[in-house]
């Protein structure tokens, strides 16, 4: 064997070792995922199958209001549940990493009858003015 393939040899043999400790950091050292948030609405039975549809009035329904944080980060978030354009819940909460909230929200907004009717939820992160994320829940109040 020459000089040189004993070089060529040590060299791909380096670059080898190398590339698989890179791949080895990237894939699972360094892999922070994407970055998101979950942002979900429950009925009683933490399903989304049973959510009231419709509702007596001036009657009171609970579902529930779940955030997971996927950011990698601590993020504060803040929650606005709307009707007719208008905040009538606010909760303000910060999340670790990988951290669940599920909390209860009881639907009282059913004074008025009447069909199609739309509550929205608002998910903001830090501090920002445009919602995050955005769900809407239609229900009749008869």
């Amino acid at each position: 064997m020459t000089q040189l393939n004993k070089i060529v040899k040590g060299a791909l043999l380096t670059i080898l070792i190398i590339s698989i400790i890179l791949v080895i950091y990237l894939v699972v050292i360094h892999n922070p995922g994407q970055d998101y948030t979950e942002f979900y609405i429950v009925d009683h039975n933490n399903n989304t199958t049973d959510f009231p549809i419709n509702i007596t009035q001036n009657s009171v329904e609970k579902i529930y209001i779940g955030i997971t944080n996927q950011e990698h980060q601590d993020i504060n978030y803040t929650i606005k549940v709307k009707k007719d354009n208008k905040t009538v819940f606010t909760n303000v909460k910060t999340l670790k990493d990988k951290e669940n909230l599920q909390f209860p929200y009881y639907l009282d907004q059913t004074k008025t009858k009447g069909i199609n009717q739309t509550i929205t939820f608002e998910l903001y992160k830090n501090d920002t003015d445009n919602p995050y994320r955005t769900l809407l829940l239609r229900y009749n109040v008869i």
